[in-house]
């Protein structure tokens, strides 16, 4: 497969994985609700103010034209106080109404009192919408909270469970056969050579899971900083693709690489990069059968470098972005960490989100079955 063929197959796959996904803020969420509600006042508060405008205020006019001091020429809140400050300065000095007469006082008093309470109806009203809205907002958020915390709890509750499963198998064997060979019951020299070898191997794997959760809590404890520098990525990716092509020719693989030679500097934790990048390989080494190709594709592409791991190997079944959770369920998943701890994509996971990277799971991918896709924007 050529350059080209490879390139145009990794550039489709960027494209279909370069649209993001974005999330209401709160703040932007009551800021455009607030702006909608008070431009839906103002509108409704104007026709109002033009209603008034055609038919109470030439009413009002005729009742105190008399009287100059008592002019009003629009109908708005501001207008229709100021009317209404005059009337009492009025009275103040002259000790009575300025009016012809009480009917007409009090139709101009009453006429006034009505204008204010329908201009003032559209802001009662909006007040009302926006609270409504933002307690429903609240509620929305506090609901989502509560499951969020739910499922979390529940994903305590299954790493707990994972983990304990996953140590109590080999410690069982372990416990088995070293009490075995205690008690004189494995005579013969070379069963006994199997079980120590037995329980090496068993004991080594406990050892990784131990390790592998111990990083896990370490990454999501808060307290772990990145040491974060210029780092050129694809000296990076030639580097542990040339670490993995040994494990790749024992395991009956063809490892290739695609990465172009120019410098690639992305702003980036080289040693927890290089870990990500040689769990992706390993991982698809370790999970597929003999006689598949392992590819490690670099593309640049509008300031971002997409890092491709894709294989020829097994599909996944179900929904493959449950990788990335730790110890995950289900036959097809569990199947991909086959001979791992099963923490291996969900470190990678957890240190692409630290670094503001972001790694997902495509397939098809071209030719290939899948591929984890690492996107990195480059440094200026």
């Amino acid at each position: 497969m050529s350059w080209k063929d490879i390139r145009q197959a990794a550039v489709g796959g960027v494209e279909e994985l370069a649209t993001s996904r974005g999330k209401n803020n709160l703040v932007f969420y009551l800021v455009s609700r607030f702006i909608a509600v008070l431009l839906a006042v103002m509108l409704v508060d104007s026709a109002v103010a033009w209603l008034e405008s055609v038919t109470f205020l030439p009413l009002l006019q005729g009742l105190t034209s008399a009287y100059s001091d008592l002019s009003l020429e629009t109908t708005s809140v501001v207008s229709l106080l100021q009317w209404v400050l005059t009337l009492l300065r009025s009275i103040a000095t002259s000790g009575a109404f300025p009016f012809s007469g009480l009917a007409s006082q009090s139709a101009a008093i009453a006429l006034v009192v009505v204008m204010l309470l329908l201009l003032a109806i559209p802001v009662v009203a909006g007040a009302l919408v926006f609270a409504d809205l933002v307690v429903r907002k609240v509620r929305v958020l506090q609901e989502q909270r509560e499951r969020e915390l739910a499922q979390i709890e529940q994903q305590r509750s299954q790493f707990i469970t994972d983990i304990a499963h996953d140590l109590r198998t080999p410690l069982m064997a372990i416990s088995g056969m070293s009490h075995a060979m205690a008690d004189g019951l494995v005579r013969d020299e070379a069963q006994r050579d199997e079980y120590l070898q037995s329980i090496c191997d068993k004991s080594d794997k406990m050892g990784e899971l131990v390790n592998a959760v111990f990083d896990y809590t370490k990454l999501g404890s808060g307290s772990f900083e990145l040491n974060r520098e210029a780092v050129d990525l694809s000296q990076l990716l030639l580097r542990e693709a040339a670490i993995a092509y040994t494990d790749a020719e024992d395991a009956g693989m063809q490892l290739t690489t695609c990465i172009p030679e120019e410098r690639c500097p992305v702003f980036a934790d080289q040693v927890q990069l290089s870990r990500v990048v040689a769990n992706l390989i390993t991982n698809g080494i370790r999970h597929n059968d003999r006689g598949c190709e392992v590819a490690v594709i670099l593309v640049r592409q509008a300031g971002t470098a997409y890092v491709m791991v894709a294989d020829t190997g097994i599909p996944i079944e179900g929904n493959a972005e449950d990788l990335f959770q730790p110890f995950a369920q289900g036959d097809a998943v569990r199947s991909m960490e086959r001979g791992g701890s099963g923490l291996g994509l969900s470190i990678c996971k957890k240190v692409a989100d630290m670094h503001g990277f972001d790694l997902s799971i495509a397939q098809p991918y071209g030719r290939f079955t899948k591929a984890f896709v690492l996107k990195c924007p480059l440094m200026e």
